[in-house]
């Protein structure tokens, strides 16, 4: 398999990313917040022989670099992000994005802003809008994060809506957590006051102008992202099909690897 890593420069940033794979169609992987691109491995290795799979670290996360400025990365800029790795990938044949948690509302925001250029879209642990379980951890990770008590963040996590992820994971975010750096944390309270600026996702993306075949795929247990929100995402955007995981949370594919023969199923079956 043909691998690559580079730096894309994108204004104030320096992304750094991954290309698994050497196929005309493209899969470009946005993850949510504080995530690397290290979440989508299972997913480059599951689908790089039918696509080029694109991974990278957002501003503020990984290996990222915010260049000039300061931590906070608006909602444009990262939709920018993506449009700056799409410009480097040149798409040969056909692209995909594949968004998951807060990286939905990224996806979802590149699909509605360049229609002709999408033409499928999976997004994995989607919501609408904010819900009070969401709303009360974003007030106990800002107590954290004024008292620089970064560590707890991953128990704040897993406690909350991590608990049915394996134990290899749960070790991964309390590392990630404990070594968190200042620029990091900063970067992580600026997308924690995103998510809460944004407010109802259709009154901030136009979701009508998504012309992409869309698969949303929610957890039943995901505790921060109300059940309805799928349903009324499938309304809104034309070309949209839900598939609700009975017991599954949050983190879908790393609690349960069987969901990505369901992204395979959408991704490479006949429309």
């Amino acid at each position: 398999m043909k691998t690559e890593k580079g730096i894309v420069e994108y204004d104030r940033f320096a992304i750094p990313y991954r290309r698994y794979g050497d196929h005309p169609n493209v899969l470009i992987c946005v993850s949510g917040i504080l995530q690397t691109m290290a979440v989508w491995r299972a997913v480059a290795k599951r689908f790089s022989p039918h696509f080029s799979v694109i991974i990278f670290d957002m501003p503020g996360v990984g290996r990222s670099q915010i260049l000039s400025g300061g931590a906070h990365v608006t909602v444009d800029e990262q939709v920018q992000v993506v449009h700056a790795l799409v410009q480097h990938a040149n798409p040969q044949g056909e692209l995909t994005l594949a968004g998951s948690s807060w990286g939905t509302a990224i996806a979802a925001g590149y699909a509605a802003k360049y229609p002709d250029a999408v033409q499928k879209l999976v997004l994995s642990s989607f919501g609408m809008q904010p819900n009070a379980e969401m709303e009360s951890i974003i007030d106990r990770a800002k107590v954290l994060y004024a008292s620089r008590d970064f560590a707890a963040g991953a128990e704040l996590i897993v406690g909350m809506f991590g608990q049915e992820i394996g134990l290899t994971y749960k070790r991964q975010i309390a590392s990630q957590f404990e070594n968190l750096s200042d620029a990091n944390a900063d970067a992580f309270y600026e997308h924690c006051l995103n998510i809460m600026s944004l407010g109802h996702l259709k009154e901030a993306i136009d979701l009508t102008k998504i012309s992409a075949r869309t698969l949303i795929v929610n957890g039943s247990e995901d505790r921060i992202i109300d059940l309805g929100d799928m349903w009324e995402a499938k309304e809104i955007i034309a070309h949209c099909e839900c598939l609700l995981i009975e017991g599954a949370g949050h983190f879908l594919h790393f609690e349960r690897e069987e969901i990505l023969d369901d992204y395979e199923d959408f991704l490479l079956g006949v429309a």
